[in-house]
């Protein structure tokens, strides 16, 4: 036989012939000499032995000749397209929802058409934009059912993509875990061998933040080590951002070890990589200039820190990453309180607390919320901290990042002690043990 029923385009043209052309049901085709299980191997599984796909040939009234000649013509026209579809990806990638969705529109796929994975990929991508996060799981599940469902072996790593997008999907519910479980369904999906390998690092970097938000900073650091030999030899011929992520969480890690010397080195790299994508990713360049900041500012260089914060400003001036900026107050702010320069430092968090609430990042607005608070509690505020702390603790509660709560129900227990507030002292502590065991369980495991 010269068929290979391994190939989907192959089956794609026989499943074709027999539902489209010739309007046949497998129950149509089935007889004493071929069941309908043999039917559904051919043109699901490829598994059957040479005469029984001669018979089913005979059904479908087609030679090997004329299926191989079918077969290649249907490969060079998904090869224009593959790349009308990819086009239409830049063109969701660049915000142009409109655009892409009367390109889609173009197309009507069968259900077991080779392509149709990418399409409702596509499709996922649109709903993601628009924020209709359930609509847009849907059609990243749908893509992923429908390779299970015709043994489809999609020639670019789109699976592990809708794997990435479902995990970027539960992120924004706030489901860390079910956003780690995705992330490692796609790793485990990622075949090296296949288009859209920077899929692969893009589900690293994403894993790594997950794993840092949910206060899992040894698996991170962990999964950081065990990547970085294969980052460092990258020619990046990859999309930008995401090499530039595990860039950012190495460094980021770096500092939090207090390994200051070597994070600052690998953000100086991730920062020089990050310039080649200003144009494209300008925020990523800015991370690298507050996090360069923030090492200095660990390091009680204060006129290196304040200089590489005013520059993150100064280089957004149209304000077109708020979050940064929110980022740079929110750093001013702990600048400031460390020179006790008290209205400087309550300046600062104000801006960075406003931003946040404008545009709602839950991590970020938590960690403003108990800078705002200590700038108190340095000035013995103990009362004026305790909403700040409280507001931090539960706003981390809601979204999962029980480091950050963890910090403010510290500082909020100290507030309470200094106060002789007995009872809701004990209530913090309470609080803290159950978080500090989650942690330590999660560290056994």
């Amino acid at each position: 036989m010269k068929i290979n029923l391994k190939d989907d385009i192959i089956r794609y043209v026989l499943r074709r012939r027999r539902k489209k052309e010739l309007n046949k049901s497998t129950r149509d085709i089935e007889d004493f000499d071929i069941s309908k299980g043999s039917v559904s191997n051919i043109e699901k599984k490829g598994n059957v032995k040479p005469d029984t796909l001669e018979i089913y040939l005979k059904k479908i009234g087609l030679t090997e000749d004329e299926v191989i000649k079918r077969a290649k013509a249907l490969e060079e026209e998904m090869k224009e397209v593959y790349y009308q579809l990819e086009t239409i990806e830049t063109i969701i990638e660049d915000g142009d929802l409109k655009a892409a969705k009367e390109q889609l529109e173009r197309f009507q796929f069968e259900e077991f058409y080779p392509l149709t994975p990418n399409y409702f990929f596509l499709q996922g991508l649109i709903c993601s934009e628009e924020k209709d996060i359930e609509k847009a799981q849907n059609k990243f599940k749908q893509a992923i059912k429908v390779c299970k469902d015709y043994a489809l072996k999609p020639r670019d790593n789109i699976i592990a993509a809708c794997y990435a997008e479902l995990a970027a999907c539960s992120h924004l519910q706030h489901d860390l875990q079910k956003a780690i479980k995705y992330a490692d369904q796609g790793l485990e999906a990622y075949d090296e061998t296949k288009n859209k390998k920077g899929i692969k690092y893009k589900i690293l970097g994403n894993k790594t933040m997950y794993l840092l938000k949910s206060s899992n900073t040894d698996q991170a650091s962990r999964l950081l080590d065990k990547v970085w030999p294969e980052v460092e030899k990258l020619d990046h011929g990859y999309e930008d951002y995401p090499v530039l992520n595990l860039y950012k969480f190495r460094s980021t890690i770096l500092r939090d070890q207090g390994h200051y010397g070597e994070a600052l080195q690998c953000c100086n790299k991730g920062q020089k990589l990050a310039r080649r994508y200003r144009s494209s990713s300008k925020s990523h360049y800015l991370d690298f200039i507050i996090l360069s900041g923030s090492i200095f500012l660990l390091q009680k260089e204060f006129t290196k820190a304040f200089e590489r914060f005013q520059l993150a400003l100064d280089s957004d001036r149209d304000f077109k990453s708020p979050r940064r900026h929110m980022d740079v107050h929110t750093y001013f702010g702990i600048l400031f309180t460390a020179k006790k320069e008290w209205p400087k430092a309550t300046m600062h968090v104000e801006e960075a607390l406003k931003i946040g609430k404008e545009r709602p990042d839950a991590f970020r607005l938590a960690k403003a919320l108990i800078v705002r608070g200590n700038i108190c509690y340095s000035q013995k505020q103990f009362s004026e901290a305790i909403p700040y702390y409280q507001e931090a603790a539960s706003l981390a509660e809601r979204h999962g990042y029980k480091q950050r709560q963890y910090t403010a129900l510290l500082k909020l227990a100290d507030c309470f002690d200094n106060l002789d507030e007995k009872e809701k002292l004990r209530d913090c502590t309470e609080t803290m043990y159950r978080l500090q065991k989650w942690t330590q369980d999660k560290k056994r495991g």
